[in-house]
């Protein structure tokens, strides 16, 4: 009954505050950064060991058909953090090392929406959705920040203080100057910082948590420790095995604060990848096509997983294509908080009622000369600027390998104009990301580039 309430208030727009006796859920999301879709426990893996997150699959629902907005990271964040193609608000292209671009703060972003209602908010690990203040996370709703601006920086503390200022370590605003000697590996401190987060807020309930890994982002680096219980395979292989030991172990941290505190029952728990696996990490994506960057299914198609007792069945698989653009209208309605003017859906009704309705009639990707359109969970086109248009069957061919669009001239044309129609309530890209990735875009979706190593030798 509660949760139909939120859910009508949610719908007509009215904020529910705090009261004395909130039961409105906390909400945890976690993120892993460019692992591969083979590389867990719960996918199948033998190799990479990731008993934390096995169990976290376990006790909730596996998402088999869940797709991230962009294949690189930047964008992806942008997209889950505000519920809404990032296409439409320019956030089309990565943001450079310590540029000027990044989300706008005009988005009403989920942590801005959730602390409206009462939420505590707070962001950990890294952010990399924009540096300049009036980006900043505490300018995006969230009342505490301790992490990275950046995209990735090195696992181990640095001692110089010269390093770039979106790479280290800060609290809030500012960066602490003693804050590198407080930590042996950022992974495991990540976890730790996120597990104290759950300790202190989980007392004054609700709150809503977006921990944010590097791992198994670049650099390649991991513990002595962790290197010697990843087994002999090659040398980057066994690294990146052992970085994504280190991020299980950080993640089992966090899981480990929610159950000590009493609040398994009233807690959503997301966790998602950001994207494909990168040609530059030794990741594995396992059967599907391409990689980090690619509009094929290894590009967009990530691991997902959630825990939400009362709602998700422990160990079910959800096989309906679904987006992180459904993150946000999903606990924003179990919020009840606002859901105007989202793209996602709510995927409650669909994890509690009838299985066969699908969440989404299409879904859509697009950066600079690559776009693409997935149709159900069937029909998949690509379309490639100035060279050509692809359509692939996922059912008969689910590693995108036969290119069927002169085959189903219907469908192909179905599709492109359903593009053309999603693109209109779209604007042009707030910044360009260079010649070198407009190449590499159209590079990576070459009839010829069908293996990986081929991949792995664009830029």
């Amino acid at each position: 009954m509660t949760c139909l309430l939120f859910a009508i208030m949610a719908m007509l727009s009215v904020p529910v505050g705090p009261t004395g006796n909130d039961d409105r859920p906390n909400i945890v999301i976690i993120v892993s950064d460019d692992a591969g879709w083979a590389d867990f426990g719960f996918q199948g893996s033998d190799e990479v060991l990731t008993p934390n997150l096995d169990a976290l699959r376990d006790s909730g629902v596996l998402f088999s058909r869940g797709y991230v907005t962009a294949s690189v990271c930047s964008p992806s964040r942008a997209g889950l953090l505000s519920g809404r193609y990032q296409q439409r608000f320019g956030h089309e292209m990565n943001i450079s090392a310590n540029g000027p671009h990044g989300m706008p703060a005009s988005e009403r972003t989920l942590a801005e929406r959730l602390s409206k209602t009462g939420y505590a908010t707070e962001a950990i690990g890294k952010w990399h959705v924009g540096y300049q203040p009036g980006m900043r996370p505490l300018s995006q709703g969230f009342d505490h920040f301790h992490g990275l601006l950046a995209g990735s920086r090195t696992y181990r503390p640095y001692s110089q203080e010269k390093t770039m200022a979106t790479r280290r370590l800060r609290i809030d605003e500012d960066l602490i100057e003693d804050e590198e000697s407080r930590f042996e590996w950022l992974t495991d401190h990540l976890g730790e910082v996120g597990g104290e987060t759950v300790t202190r807020l989980a007392p004054d309930k609700p709150f809503l948590l977006y921990l944010s890994f590097t791992a198994p982002h670049t650099p390649m680096q991991a513990s002595d420790e962790d290197l010697a219980a990843s087994g002999d395979t090659d040398s980057r292989r066994r690294t990146y095995i052992a970085m994504q030991r280190a991020l299980d172990r950080a993640v089992g941290t966090v899981l480990e604060a929610i159950d000590a505190s009493g609040e398994s029952d009233q807690t959503i728990v997301w966790f998602v990848n950001d994207n494909g696996g990168a040609t530059t990490n030794a990741s594995d994506n396992g059967t599907l096509r391409g990689m980090k960057g690619s509009k094929f299914e290894g590009g967009i198609r990530v691991p997902m997983l959630l825990r939400w007792p009362g709602v998700t069945t422990a160990g079910a698989t959800y096989d309906h294509p679904v987006s992180t653009l459904d993150i946000a209208p999903t606990v924003l309605v179990a919020a009840g908080a606002p859901v105007d003017s989202l793209d996602g859906v709510d995927l409650q009704p669909y994890l509690l009622g009838d299985h066969s309705k699908a969440p989404h009639e299409r879904l859509f990707w697009r950066r600079g000369p690559v776009a693409a359109v997935l149709e159900g969970d069937r029909w998949k086109l690509i379309r490639i600027q100035g060279t050509q248009t692809l359509l692939f069957d996922l059912h008969n061919d689910p590693s995108e390998r036969q290119n069927v669009s002169n085959d189903y001239p219907e469908i192909r044309d179905r599709l492109m104009v359903s593009l053309t129609e999603w693109e209109k309530g779209m604007v042009e890209p707030g910044w360009n990301s260079g010649q070198i990735w407009r190449d590499n875009q159209i590079q990576k979706h070459q009839p010829d580039v069908d293996t990986r190593d081929k991949e792995r030798s664009l830029p």
